[in-house]
């Protein structure tokens, strides 16, 4: 059902029905309007009846009376019609538009699956492994040139490099020494400090000495 659906028409056949289908859609639409103006003109004439009834209402013309009411309901019966007619319009509109929107969507379904078909046939799978080997074998020449750039030529290609890692390091070890704290230095107490101290309680013995013979006179 959907192959059916999606298989080609002829281009002269596509045209016209949607040409057709635009154009019965149109008609639909001044249909359904010149139904709702007519419906509209009637209801007017059921007002005007019912105030005309009411005058003779009140005039005791009963018999006019009754002939307004006769042709209001005349009047009712033709705009029920009128709904019946405008409800099989709006039916047609919806089935028309869906059908065009049905028809709409299987052309769009047809394009894409065109434009993949073109893709596919333009793209093969030789084309993709051809273009992904070529594409390896520019980053590998990319990597061989970026190797030959970063190899050291002429004089620095002679450096020893275990030597020069050996002087980083007695570098490293030198600075640490110099950031490291100098300890504090011991002082001797001088002899004349040490002379000090030791005669202090050679005075004081003496002192106490003298005290006690003056209390004993």
């Amino acid at each position: 059902m959907l192959k059916k659906l999606l298989s080609k028409p002829k281009s002269k056949k596509k045209k016209e029905a949607a040409s057709s289908a635009l154009t019965t859609l149109d008609r639909l639409h001044e249909t359904l309007e010149m139904l709702e103006k007519k419906e509209c003109f009637l209801q007017k004439k059921v007002a005007a009846e019912v105030e005309r009834a009411k005058d003779y209402t009140k005039a005791k013309n009963k018999s006019a009376a009754i002939q307004c009411l006769k042709k209001k309901k005349l009047y009712e019966t033709q705009i029920e019609q009128l709904a019946n007619f405008q409800l099989r319009v709006h039916d047609q509109m919806i089935m028309l538009e869906s059908a065009k929107a049905t028809t709409d969507t299987v052309d769009a379904l047809r394009s894409g699956s065109s434009a993949v078909k073109a893709i596919h046939q333009s793209v093969s799978i030789d084309d993709i492994e051809n273009a992904i080997e070529e594409a390896n074998e520019h980053t590998e020449n990319m990597r061989q040139i970026q190797e030959a750039l970063a190899t050291p030529i002429g004089a620095s290609a002679d450096f020893d490099e275990d030597e020069l890692e050996a002087e980083l390091e007695d570098l490293e070890e030198e600075e640490l020494d110099n950031e490291l704290p100098e300890p504090p230095q011991r002082t001797s107490m001088e002899p004349s400090a040490r002379a000090t101290t030791s005669s202090q309680p050679a005075n004081d013995l003496a002192e106490l000495t003298k005290l006690q013979a003056e209390m004993a006179l």
